[in-house]
């Protein structure tokens, strides 16, 4: 309702991208820059938008960053379709994608502590009233898609069902790379045939992919993806780890932008990199380390929300939009602690993810570098609640 017929900013990569695709200006698809958001879009996407009766002056544009089968799938539709339309569809696939997302969370933890009226009243409310939520649906972010394909994963895992685990995170890793890392899941259970039906999905959308588009389009999204991994984003809705190390450097240097009007990039420093790194592996390591001895009911969705939360800030595009699937499971927290200090820490993270605080903050110039301080630390919480918690033996007294 409150975002239908607006313009969303991270789907018009997507449609346009795809009538680029369709029209055969395949020069258009990939920004040859680092940019994360346009200055200035292409003229002719700004003239497509301005035919469809959009004010160009007050919309924005973002550059296209997904693997380029999925511009040639959807040049049909995007030559149909207007914008709005478009944009329609993505909202209702998204808020559908939203409700199996928080279905699929109660499938996956099978919570003994948590009637399923609680379950989907926090797993909703955190969607309405969290910056988080609000986002993906503002923005057109797919991400919640992704999500849910990545939670069905994990899933069919704890079922069984191997071949269907790694179909679906081969599905979401065609969609977005980053769920490539999740693969480090069926490691941990030793589920080798997911890992192999994962590798070989992977390997078919590869020459699927190439078959239809060519070898030059990918290459070009190989070369925007390198010029976005070596640099740093800075954004007031940014939940990564680099951007915090890179932020502390500049106030020790004495440069530090507090005011992050506009997302913006800078040269990442080397030692950032590494120091990234190997928080991902030593976080990864500590998640088998402290779920080794659990159950395999409860030690499945750890290891998937441990792994989701590190791969989300260690990540160089980890928006804070990319938190919906973490905030979809945060009632699972009820299976590791009592009522009483759940509630009053799952009420607390959804204040400090609320929408109504962010928009306060904004309204102030030198909040920017605070709010991704906060951000961050709110995943920091939800690993720390996960890495401590007591054996479920010991939750469920």
């Amino acid at each position: 309702m409150w975002n239908w017929d607006g313009w969303k900013i991270d789907l018009s990569a997507i449609y346009y991208a795809a009538k680029s695709y369709g029209a055969g200006h395949l020069d258009l698809i990939y920004d040859a820059t680092e940019r994360v958001v346009y200055n200035t879009p292409p003229q002719l996407w700004a003239d497509w938008a301005a035919a469809d009766g959009w004010d160009v002056k007050e919309i924005v544009f973002t550059p296209y960053l997904y693997p380029p089968l999925w511009a040639a799938l959807l040049a049909p539709v995007a030559g149909r379709m207007d914008v709005e339309t478009f944009y329609n569809v993505g909202l209702v696939a998204n808020v559908a994608a939203s409700v199996w997302m928080v279905w699929l969370g109660w499938q996956l933890v099978q919570p003994r502590r948590v009637i399923p009226l609680v379950w989907a009243v926090l797993g909703f409310g955190l969607l309405l009233i969290t910056v988080v939520g609000y986002m993906i649906y503002w923005l057109g972010q797919p991400q919640v898609i992704v999500s849910a394909l990545m939670l069905g994963s994990a899933v069919a895992l704890s079922r069984g069902r191997e071949v269907n685990a790694g179909l679906l995170l081969g599905l979401a890793t065609a969609l977005k790379l980053s769920p490539l890392l999740l693969a480090v899941l069926f490691v941990m259970e030793k589920r080798w045939k997911a890992l192999a039906v994962f590798a070989a999905s992977g390997f078919v959308f590869g020459v699927v992919s190439l078959s239809v588009v060519g070898w030059p389009l990918h290459a070009e999204l190989l070369q925007k993806l390198q010029l976005v991994e070596e640099r740093v984003l800075i954004s007031r809705i940014i939940v990564s780890l680099e951007t915090v190390l890179f932020q502390l450097q500049e106030v020790v240097r004495g440069t530090a932008d507090w005011t992050i009007a506009e997302p913006r990039q800078a040269m990442e420093p080397g030692w950032i990199a590494w120091v990234v790194r190997a928080t991902m592996l030593g976080l990864m390591g500590l998640t088998y380390w402290v779920t080794r001895d659990r159950p395999a009911r409860t030690r499945i969705w750890m290891r998937f929300y441990l792994l989701v939360l590190v791969t989300l800030i260690t990540n160089p595009l980890g928006w804070i939009h990319y938190m919906v699937l973490p905030f979809a499971l945060l009632p699972a927290f009820y299976e590791l602690y009592d009522k009483v200090r759940t509630t009053a820490i799952v009420l607390a993270i959804g204040l400090l993810y609320s929408m109504p605080i962010f928009i306060e903050a904004v309204l102030f110039d030198y909040t920017g570098f605070m709010q991704i301080g906060v951000w961050i630390s709110g995943c920091l919480v939800m690993i720390g609640m996960l890495v401590f918690a007591r054996p479920v033996e010991q939750a469920a007294e």
